[in-house]
């Protein structure tokens, strides 16, 4: 007998909308991707609904959606995602809810990762955690004694927006850390550069040994270290957990370094322990977890 669907997990990305459903012991069973559609705020929501429909059935007990963007989860608002198509304030719960007739959920996408991450048997032990996922930007999660932490609105753990150097042009952890900053970055460590270097650059010129390129990832890991000092003094985790584009490329091989410098900075010149984000970790099933926590 086949298994019947009865949730939903939607994770949206800048470039691409995934859906997988799951049953009522939440094992995965169906799973497809569609390019996200950036022509407007309404092609934007049409995919999300055309891509819902499709899957969707009378057993469905309830949706988990996932995005890039500052969410009130009180009031199931996507606030501000600057990579969607979206409207600020767009009331993507409600909308949901109306449309299908079923509980929703709605969530930041690094917290819908830290609870699937949770849930697996390497992070399951750890009560204080911290996540950081360095791409295009940066987003981060916290747990705080087991629990995901949220604060008034749900827009705790917006690590990225942190003043890392408030002397710089570039100042906050995303504007020192991400894929997006990385031509400013290059700027800022050679004015004199004619050229433009972008984050899909760096592989290349690190292979050729570049020094604008060594000095553009030594940038990177000094910020990195530096924002994770500041999250480690302010949480005091017993892990955090790293991943993204830009970390796994340009800095997961610096792992040292970065501890070296936490370690530096702390006040028991010790550092939590860095471990690598899982490659398989689903957000989809991060917010179907979050949808039943309720």
């Amino acid at each position: 007998m086949p298994k019947q669907i009865k949730y939903i997990g939607v994770d949206v990305g800048g470039t691409k909308i995934l859906l997988q459903t799951f049953d009522d012991k939440l094992n995965q069973i169906e799973e497809t991707k569609i390019k996200t559609n950036t022509k407007s705020h309404a092609h934007f929501m049409k995919s999300i609904y055309d891509l819902i429909d499709f899957f969707f059935k009378k057993s469905v007990k309830g949706i988990g959606i996932a995005v890039p963007g500052i969410v009130d989860i009180n009031k199931g608002v996507l606030v501000h995602a600057p990579h969607l198509p979206s409207k600020r304030n767009t009331p993507i719960g409600q909308l949901l809810k109306k449309r299908y007739g079923v509980k929703v959920h709605v969530d930041n996408d690094i917290n819908a990762f830290l609870a699937a991450e949770h849930a697996r048997p390497h992070l399951k032990k750890f009560k204080n955690i911290v996540a950081v996922m360095v791409g295009t930007g940066v987003g981060g999660a916290v747990f705080v004694n087991d629990n995901l932490m949220y604060g008034k609105n749900g827009f705790a753990g917006e690590v990225g927006h942190m003043i890392i150097d408030k002397c710089s042009p570039l100042k906050t952890f995303e504007e020192n850390t991400s894929g997006h900053y990385v031509p400013k970055i290059a700027k800022l460590i050679n004015p004199n550069l004619k050229s433009k270097i972008t984050a899909p650059m760096l592989e290349e010129m690190l292979k050729a040994k570049s020094m604008s390129a060594k000095k553009i990832q030594n940038h990177l890991v000094n910020s990195l270290a530096t924002g994770l000092s500041n999250l480690n003094l302010v949480f005091n985790p017993e892990v955090i957990v790293l991943g993204g584009s830009i970390y796994h490329k340009y800095l997961s091989s610096k792992k040292k370094e970065i501890e070296r410098i936490i370690k530096k900075n702390s006040l028991d010149k010790t550092s939590p322990k860095l471990i690598d984000a899982k490659s398989t970790t689903s957000v989809c099933k991060g917010t179907v977890l979050l949808l039943n926590a309720e």
